[in-house]
């Protein structure tokens, strides 16, 4: 039997038939869709806006819980807001945290916190302060968790990993101060309850900052 063979001449174009076009076009369209969705994902979205605060939520990439940004206006400077918070923010008592300091000076503040609550089992981690003045007169408060450093913790107690910072920008009269912060409180706790008391959290903790920072009393809230 004779075998024939059709050769293709040098140069010659393959031209990919219909089929092989379709899975093409589909592969791009997935792939499109799916930057599309993480694109839309790490956008900041607002969540609430009450009393001239503003929460915003995004959610970054392999997260399980998502980063938030608190912001507002007053009339304190950028260094007094600062200040307060190397200061008295720090010194405010919470019966559901013991705090222990291991650094504190006015630009930088390291300490060991163990927090307790009747819901979720305790939460051991250290934390650091950094703060940062720019030529515009903006302050930045950075902070990151540390591995815990404090007295020794019990066996089950579980690390929490925690970044953000604090950036107090000159605006008119005032400072617009803005919070933004991505924490993981580690352990199973459930993503919704634990996105419910961050949030809360973190408009409390901004609404602690306006009032003490203008020396007014502080709102009575979590952690009181």
């Amino acid at each position: 039997m004779a075998l024939f063979r059709k050769e293709i001449a040098p140069g010659a174009a393959i031209t990919p038939n219909a089929a092989t076009r379709r899975v093409v076009r589909l592969l791009l369209v997935s792939t499109a869709l799916i930057l599309s969705s993480q694109a839309k994902a790490q956008q900041w979205r607002i969540a609430s806006e009450k009393e001239g605060i503003r929460l915003e939520m995004r959610t970054p990439p392999g997260q399980r819980f998502d980063e938030l940004r608190v912001s507002t206006s007053l009339k304190a400077s950028p260094q007094t807001i600062a200040d307060y918070l190397f200061g008295k923010y720090l010194d405010e008592r919470n019966r559901n945290i013991s705090r222990t300091f291991i650094k504190r000076d006015r630009d930088v503040a390291i300490w060991a916190d163990v927090l307790r609550t009747p819901m979720i089992s305790e939460r051991c981690y250290s934390m650091r302060f950094e703060k940062h003045t720019h030529d515009n007169g903006e302050v930045r408060v950075r902070f990151v968790s540390l591995d815990y450093a404090g007295r020794e913790p019990k066996p089950d107690c579980i690390a929490l990993h925690s970044r953000g910072e604090w950036v107090m920008t000159p605006s008119g009269t005032g400072t617009r101060l803005t919070y933004a912060s991505l924490t993981d409180v580690g352990g199973r706790v459930p993503t919704g309850l634990a996105r419910r008391s961050l949030s809360a959290a973190a408009v409390m903790s901004v609404r602690k900052v306006v009032a003490g920072a203008s020396g007014l009393a502080l709102p009575r809230g979590i952690g009181d």
